[in-house]
């Protein structure tokens, strides 16, 4: 119903390491290209310092955005997931806009503060005699007025981009459509970075490093303007079937493929694009990988978009899968499982039933599974087929229903699986609950690294 995610403690523990990580590794590095190593004396020698880092750490963090926008696959299980990448890739975009500002206020800034009079700039010492620069160097200083000004507009561009991405009322499609410029945009930054920076950094860390980080990002921008990114991971097909529960606004969507598909785990995702202005969207697969090129996504009407849907779609129109994606995989060392589904968050674990149909306990290795269901509006044929097959997995299911029931709270969950405190729990739904569920549980004996919840944000 939403897109699968990972794990969250663990999780958001290593975006923060890998946050601060790149943070350090730019610091470090400006460090070791600072020619003289002592402190500035004046503020227009700290300026001289502070503007050339502030954009390094800008250009940095956003290049490492960039490459996280392309989604590579490669690092999605050391960061725990696309989703927690996708945390990381806002954070830079926010940690990359505030250093901008810092850049622009210290070059831009302190030039109208000089011209309304409220600074004043220490005379320029007057360049030494010798031979005028050549090749290169006389290039690059050619091109400095010209590298300022479009660093100055990228720059504006970029805030009112960051600012759409972070605006939620903002809707999707056209966010989907926005964000794309970003690519430009970091294009145009590249381009101001590389003419702007000293030249004597070049040779030391800090132009190696940035130099790394722009080469691959500018790469990865290339395959964002191009439609590239994902591309080895899509397959075509067909809408197969379709089916609707009115009471609580879900819609399986029967996916047909005639192209190659990897195969995924019980609780990934994928994006399906139905060939529409939206644009693709993530959703979690709710049936489990047969080999047989048939995938169901059940996808609940949150947004004007998905509640558009059954009227939207029909049998037989082109579909594009992208994927699978996610970490959100029911793997863990603990001798049970607790899943708790909430709302729309019931998506995965039909497809891990699915996956565990007919085997002992619903699981290879036999430990028992709890499955409490919370819904405030629960469809009676979406819950006999959400019951039949967990009686066919072995797993103990029970449903919750809030309208009657009240909200689920953690100590109903407590007394309905006694085992939990030796149990991995999974969650999947909203992320407030969520939280809520993991502190009350952590605190009361579960090891923080055993409670493993999606966090559905993708924006």
């Amino acid at each position: 119903m939403g897109p699968n995610m990972g794990r969250v403690g663990a999780g958001l523990a290593r975006i923060k390491i890998a946050f601060w990580l790149l943070a350090g590794a730019l610091t470090a590095a400006w460090l070791a290209s600072v020619a003289g190593g002592t402190l500035p004396k004046t503020f227009w020698q700290a300026r001289g310092l502070l503007i050339p880092f502030s954009g390094i750490l800008a250009i940095g963090f956003m290049a490492a955005a960039v490459l996280l926008a392309a989604r590579p696959v490669q690092v999605e299980r050391l960061l725990g997931g696309l989703d927690k990448f996708y945390r990381l890739h806002k954070w830079l975009g926010i940690g990359a806009l505030a250093l901008a500002v810092a850049h622009w206020l210290l070059e831009v800034g302190v030039r109208w503060m000089v011209g309304w009079g409220w600074l004043t700039r220490p005379a320029r010492a007057p360049r030494p005699p010798g031979p005028q620069p050549e090749g290169f160097e006389a290039l690059m200083r050619s091109l400095r007025d010209p590298a300022g000004e479009v660093g100055e507009w990228a720059f504006y561009l970029m805030i009112a981009l960051v600012l759409l991405a972070l605006w939620k009322r903002f809707p999707y499609h056209l966010f989907f459509k926005t964000h794309r410029l970003m690519a430009p945009v970091f294009l145009a930054l590249v381009f101001h970075s590389v003419v702007m920076m000293p030249q004597g950094y070049w040779t030391a860390p800090a132009g190696v490093l940035t130099g790394l980080l722009m080469a691959a990002a500018t790469v990865a921008a290339g395959a964002s303007l191009f439609g590239r990114i994902g591309q080895s991971r899509k397959a075509a097909g067909r809408i197969a079937s379709l089916r609707a529960y009115d009471d609580n606004a879900v819609l399986d969507v029967g996916v047909e493929l005639a192209t190659a598909w990897p195969g995924h785990q019980a609780g990934q995702f994928a994006f399906l694009d139905f060939d529409d202005p939206e644009g693709a969207h993530p959703f979690t697969a709710s049936s489990a990988w047969k080999d047989d090129g048939k995938l169901v996504f059940s996808i609940k009407g949150l947004g004007d978009y998905t509640r558009r849907l059954p009227e939207l779609l029909r049998v037989d129109q082109g579909v594009t899968v992208e994927g699978p994606y996610g970490c959100f995989d029911f793997q863990g060392a603990a001798p049970r499982q607790l899943w708790v589904g909430g709302g729309v968050g019931v998506t995965p674990f039909i497809a891990r039933l699915e996956a565990l149909k007919g085997r002992p306990q619903g699981d290879p290795g036999g430990e028992p599974v709890d499955f409490v269901y919370s819904t405030a509006a629960p469809d009676e044929a979406f819950i006999a087929r959400v019951r039949s097959l967990a009686e066919a997995a072995g797993v103990r299911f029970r449903l919750h229903d809030s309208t009657k029931e009240g909200l689920l709270t953690p100590e109903a969950l407590k007394t309905w699986a006694p085992g939990w405190r030796e149990a991995d729990v999974w969650f999947c739904g909203p992320a407030k609950f969520g939280e809520t569920l993991r502190k009350a549980m952590t605190s009361d004996g579960l090891p923080a690294g055993r409670f493993h919840q999606e966090l559905f944000e993708m924006r």
